[in-house]
């Protein structure tokens, strides 16, 4: 029983290193777990909406024109309100070494780096058309801009903690380098268009934050904060082959530098176009940006800004049907804009003595209902390779919301 729960946390932490779940533990896949040593790098990419199909997102990256049936069949699906969409990218290196308390036999050191790039966004269907149409289609008319929301932010953590071998929790503090930040939240906002664009009329209601704009290149540090990750994980007494583990990641704050800017407004915007009462007086041709930000009012103060990271909360239960099946049910939540509570239920199976095969069926988090497919396969005794994709059919069509991909190799020395 003892080897199968180090095995067993062998397998949570590595599927715990980026906030997914993949496969479950196996003896027969996964890594011995005698080895004094483990190496565990890991990425993943994972965007998803709800209304949006990837045509358009693809479009979006190659630049260039867009047409305008692709504009008008997105604008076709859209929710008149509550529109999301959300994109994570990270990368891990993890050691996990040998237990070295003398008074705590179970316990083993782990350490990590990581780099984290996540964002949000919830949207209404007029922001869309006013975005990628233009007012125009809005002449007399009020466009609702709210509610709304988005956030982007670039980080990168190091930290080290402990885990108990006998039960599978852990425990992990990091420390956060913030490289970029940008959040915005509107709670009201419209905008009301005139006969022939003469006028448009504004209310808005929110607030916009952001890093540092002197820049965000990888050897800035525009922020610095702290983050607590743990995962307790148990079995009940009533049956050692279930378990169960509840897990937060990255639960902590930034401080962003005394250069960061903070906008917030509560006002109404009336604009009937430029106007100019001498035309001989060069100071009133010239439009300058003062002219500009008193006009649409856009004053901004400067300072240090705090914020919560964006924390993920997890729990699940793996369920033996037989000897070679499995069934697992997770819930999780990260915050971030857009972004509900997200259900998956997987079943797996072992496939020989060294492979594991998977699907995955998820609803939630920035989009809708998703069918994904999971592999991880041992070659020798010393290295185990991962893959798996929560959405299938977003390699094979464009016609889909959703794609991604895990990889995951772990050495044992």
């Amino acid at each position: 029983m003892r080897a199968f729960s180090v095995a067993c946390i062998a397998g949570l932490i590595a599927c715990e290193a980026l906030g997914q779940a993949t496969l479950p533990f196996d003896a027969r896949v996964d890594l011995n777990p005698g080895f004094r040593n483990k190496l565990a790098l890991s990425g993943l990419f994972d965007y998803n909406a709800n209304t949006v199909r990837n045509g358009f997102p693809l479009a979006l990256l190659q630049g260039g024109f867009l047409e305008r049936d692709l504009r008008s069949s997105v604008s076709d699906r859209l929710k008149e309100k509550g529109n999301t969409a959300g994109l994570v990218l990270a990368g891990r290196l993890q050691w996990t070494g040998a237990a070295c308390w003398s008074k705590h036999p179970g316990w083993r050191p782990i350490v990590s780096i990581a780099q984290h790039e996540q964002s949000g966004l919830s949207f209404t269907a007029d922001q869309f058309d006013l975005t990628f149409f233009g007012n125009s289609s809005f002449q007399e008319r009020t466009a609702a801009l709210a509610p709304s929301s988005y956030q982007q932010i670039r980080y990168q953590t190091i930290g080290g903690g402990v885990l108990d071998q006998s039960s599978g929790s852990f425990v992990r503090l990091d420390v956060i380098r913030g490289q970029s930040m940008a959040r915005a939240d509107v709670r009201w906002a419209t905008l009301f268009t005139g006969a022939d664009g003469r006028a448009l009329r504004s209310a808005l209601l929110g607030d916009y934050v952001a890093s540092d704009t002197a820049g965000s290149a990888f050897d800035r540090t525009n922020g610095l904060g702290g983050a607590l990750s743990a995962h307790w994980g148990f079995t009940p007494r009533w049956n050692q082959a279930v378990r169960f583990s509840v897990g937060v990641e990255d639960l902590g704050l930034i401080v962003w530098n005394k250069h960061s800017v903070e906008v917030e407004k509560d006002t109404l915007i009336r604009f009937v176009g430029w106007q100019v009462e001498n035309l001989f007086a060069l100071d009133a041709v010239l439009v300058n940006e003062q002219a500009v930000v008193d006009t649409f009012g856009l004053g901004y103060r400067v300072g240090r800004i705090t914020q919560l990271a964006p924390f993920r909360l997890s729990a699940d239960v793996s369920l033996p049907l037989n000897d070679r099946h499995r069934l697992d049910v997770l819930l999780e939540h990260r915050h971030l804009p857009g972004y509900i509570p997200q259900l998956s239920v997987q079943g797996s199976q072992v496939t020989g003595s060294r492979t594991m095969l998977g699907a995955t069926l998820s609803y939630g988090g920035f989009g809708g209902l998703r069918l994904g497919f999971a592999a991880k396969r041992r070659f020798g005794e010393h290295v185990l390779v991962t893959l798996s994709t929560p959405q299938l059919a977003g390699f094979i069509t464009t016609g889909v919301s959703g794609i991604g991909m895990f990889v995951g190799v772990s050495i044992g020395l």
